[in-house]
């Protein structure tokens, strides 16, 4: 089977490379990167995976390859249980090829076809070598390998060399738990990314006093904080690093998630760092914490061939199809369109925002702006918090009251035609219910249908989306066929099969029928999705 989401390789300069970084040791990157591996092996695609650790080589365990052990002679006991003469050794030809444990620059075919994997030589030297290899030796040999993919192990240590790697591969993933010390290293490993990725956009005298200024202040420092300190001395400098915040959205998963919190966490790290920032992660899912992984690992056998079946294969899986999407196919950001740090921007709203939607992005941002959240740990202190809370509070009350909201948008929005806010509609509908309208196996499906269907039934917005976990943003912009709000065709996909099934419809039907209306829209437009 050929999976569209990760397309063949179409360079002939090279294969596409994936890195993978851990935010702290024992997140599991080789473990992702393992089945990572495997996903595309398995969907058709010349795969070589990568041990690039500089702590240890262990990729090869978690792909079920036996690492080369010496060879050993049993000793021969002697006749007699009271014999005092010591026992004689059997030893066979010892070869240098045997004896050496050192890796091997050749490639190991790996559990299935079309896998194989290769030792980088960083955690120590190759055979018939006294020094180990470099990422940048590593860089100029993944260009010249056979393969459609290359997926590179490089551990959880966030050098220069493996952040400068990571930054210039083509696809990319940060791997962190909810953990504070590994959220802590996320952020950390954010800040070095963007300076490398801002260094990279820059070139001559510009990136000699965007280098300076990293140094005068640390190699690691806030976005925000240094296009401050810019803005004084180079306000065209300090312009290309707000740019280059707009462009840097590194992805990353949260591993081994437990707890309802923890598969928050990803979402609300995204928010917090772009409020502190001014950078927001691409957050691409993650990966339940499952007794099957660990199973595995301790069989010596990957997880996707193993139990393909599993919570966290699945997880994997979906990961693997968002770290390929395409500009076109991701998932779109929210529709607003208001300025930076003004009351819609602090509790991200729209401008036309009803009071209910305002209530509950409050409380969503105070739940992320909270001492005791694990998405606070290394990002702000005590005192942090609490300003940022008082900020919330202000956007809070502002955008609550109409006598003064109305004049503050007024002042931010000039010249822009008013906003008349949404009436929010009731969670049951209200008199008598409509008959249900008259659905056949050639029935195609609308949106203004599967609102005749729900509204036939009694059910509100609220209650499909506590049950289907959608936003009910996405839920009435389904219902008003407004495509341009809704994210990718794989993602309304499962938005409209979820909403089938709380109508009792088919599910399959409805969402092969849905999906082709929003296809024709954008075909039109020339938008490959």
């Amino acid at each position: 089977m050929v999976d569209s989401a990760a397309p063949a390789k179409t360079d002939p300069s090279g294969p596409s490379v994936i890195a993978l970084l851990g935010a702290k040791g024992g997140v599991g990157t080789t473990t992702l990167t393992a089945n990572l591996a495997i996903y595309l092996a398995t969907i058709g695609r010349q795969v070589i995976a990568v041990d690039a650790d500089p702590r240890g080589s262990d990729l090869g365990v978690h792909l079920g390859i036996a690492p080369p052990l010496p060879p050993y002679a049993a000793p021969v006991p002697a006749f007699g249980a009271n014999s005092k003469s010591p026992a004689p050794m059997v030893l066979p030809r010892i070869e240098v090829e045997t004896a050496n444990m050192l890796p091997a620059r050749e490639l190991v075919e790996g559990p299935i076809p079309r896998l194989r994997l290769l030792n980088a030589g960083l955690s120590e030297p190759f055979r018939g070598s006294l020094r180990r290899s470099s990422l940048r030796e590593l860089r100029v040999r993944v260009g010249k390998l056979n393969a459609d993919y290359v997926v590179v192990d490089l551990g959880a240590a966030p050098t220069d060399a493996a952040i400068t790697f990571w930054c210039r591969a083509m696809h990319k993933l940060f791997v962190t738990v909810p953990e504070p010390n590994a959220v802590s290293g996320l952020y950390r490993q954010v800040r070095k990314a963007f300076a490398r990725h801002s260094l990279d956009r820059v070139e001559g005298d510009a990136q000699t006093a965007l280098q300076t200024a990293f140094a005068s202040v640390g190699q690691m420092p806030a976005p925000l904080d240094i296009a401050t300190l810019l803005r004084r001395e180079s306000p065209e400098l300090a312009a290309t690093l707000v740019a280059c915040m707009g462009d840097a959205q590194p992805p990353f998963v949260v591993n081994q998630a437990r707890l309802r919190a923890d598969l928050e966490l990803g979402d609300q790290i995204g928010v917090a760092s772009r409020r502190r920032y001014g950078v927001r992660p691409r957050y691409l899912g993650y990966v339940e914490h499952d007794d099957t992984v660990r199973s595995c690992v301790r069989k010596g056998r990957p997880l996707l061939l193993e139990s393909p079946g599993s919570r966290a294969s699945r997880n994997i899986e979906k990961i693997a199809r968002r770290l390929f999407a395409t500009k076109e196919t991701r998932a779109r950001e929210p529709w607003r369109e208001v300025p930076p740090d003004s009351h819609h921007d602090v509790l991200e709203v729209e401008r036309g925002a009803t009071d209910e939607e305002i209530r509950r992005a409050y409380k969503r941002m105070c739940s992320v702006f909270d001492s005791d959240n694990i998405a606070m740990a290394g990002l702000l202190d005590r005192q942090g918090i609490e300003a940022a809370r008082a900020r919330i509070d202000e956007s809070y009350d502002v955008l609550l009251d109409p006598a003064r909201r109305r004049p503050y948008e007024l002042s931010i929005f000039p010249g822009a035609p008013p906003v008349t806010q949404r009436i929010e509609e009731p969670d049951e509908p209200e008199g008598e219910l409509p008959p249900p309208p008259t659905i056949t196996p050639e029935t195609e499906f609308s949106g203004a249908l599967l609102r005749e269907v729900r509204r036939s039934q009694g059910t509100g917005l609220k209650q499909i989306s506590e049950r289907t976990k959608v936003g009910t943003n996405y839920l009435r912009c389904i219902e008003d066929d407004d495509y341009e709000k809704l994210p990718a065709a794989v993602y309304v996909r499962g938005f409209v099969t979820e909403f089938a099934k709380c109508l009792k419809l088919d599910p399959e039907h409805v969402s092969r029928s849905y999906l082709r209306r929003y296809n024709a829209h954008f075909a039109g437009k020339g938008a490959s999705l």
